[in-house]
């Protein structure tokens, strides 16, 4: 760990949860003291332990469903083609923001670097809910841009979580339908509650990790170009970069603007790198 990394682990603010051990479900995480970290920019990064996990949903078959044959342990009706087949995925320990990148985080990127041009009619209709509320109209290829001017003033490391860890993130050691609960209010904002626009970060219940909004507010990026299953998916939680189904990258969680099933836990959606929505943010990661 490098020395400005001791810094501000010494200047965070730190808060230790009980133990935890969970083993249900196919998952084996282990909760122990898990710290916060609070970078210069106001983010903070929550420690993920390493662990393992099933990832995915079970979909089952309709004819086995119909003659009341089960095919699996707990399967979906929500689920989609593309969120099987379930398969165990280790992770190793990693950092991941306790919310998602808030406008006025992005506004300091857009200041020290003169990137004005992402400062169009959209972005300003779109972003007129609050510094503390996620940034939205952001690209894939906008998300990569802030974390390059990241790194080279905090310290380095971060990036967009892989999809993977973006799951097990969101899962939290748990099997719930959507991050952190089965009540799909109780953990995000959605076009049912939302008001028609997104909502400050941390309003809604944390997951088990301490992590808020995985589930509604704004889309997330993740790191992975898209796969339309996990058929081949790497097993050691890494991002999945080649052998693409489309020119696309991954989104997962759900927004302030869509139905509630697309905050589920499983739930998949793509865009091109490009893209930019008045529902697409991110959230980051970084390597421990």
């Amino acid at each position: 760990m490098c020395c400005l990394q001791l810094l501000q682990r010494a200047a965070a603010r730190v808060r230790l949860r009980p133990c935890l051990a969970v083993a249900a479900l196919g998952l084996a995480v282990t909760l122990a003291q898990a710290g916060e970290t609070t970078n210069s920019i106001g983010m903070t990064l929550v420690d993920i332990p390493a662990g393992s996990f099933v990832m995915g949903s079970c979909l089952q078959d309709k004819k086995s469903a119909f003659l009341g044959e089960s095919t699996c342990s707990n399967p979906d009706p929500e689920a989609s083609t593309s969120e099987t087949p379930q398969h165990r995925v280790s992770i190793r320990a990693f950092q991941m923001g306790k919310t998602e990148v808030t406008l006025g985080q992005f506004k300091r990127f857009i200041k020290a670097t003169g990137n004005t041009q992402l400062v169009d009619d959209d972005f300003i209709k779109y972003n007129a809910y609050g510094e503390g509320a996620p940034v939205v109209q952001v690209s894939w290829n906008d998300a990569q841009a802030f974390i390059t001017w990241l790194n080279q003033t905090d310290g380095g490391g971060f990036r967009l979580p892989s999809e993977a860890e973006w799951e097990y993130a969101c899962r939290a050691g748990g099997y719930h339908k959507y991050c952190g609960s089965n009540n799909v209010g109780a953990v995000a904002w959605y076009d049912g509650n939302s008001g028609g626009h997104q909502r400050p970060v941390g309003g809604k219940q944390a997951n088990a990790f301490g992590l808020h909004d995985m589930s509604g507010n704004a889309f997330e990026w993740v790191q992975d170009c898209w796969h339309d299953s996990y058929r081949g998916a790497p097993g050691d939680g890494s991002a999945w970069a080649s052998g693409c189904s489309a020119d696309g990258r991954g989104l997962r969680g759900g927004s302030w603007y869509i139905i509630a099933g697309s905050a589920r836990a499983a739930d998949r959606s793509l865009s091109s790198p490009g893209g930019r929505y008045g529902s697409f943010g991110f959230r980051l990661a970084r390597t421990r």
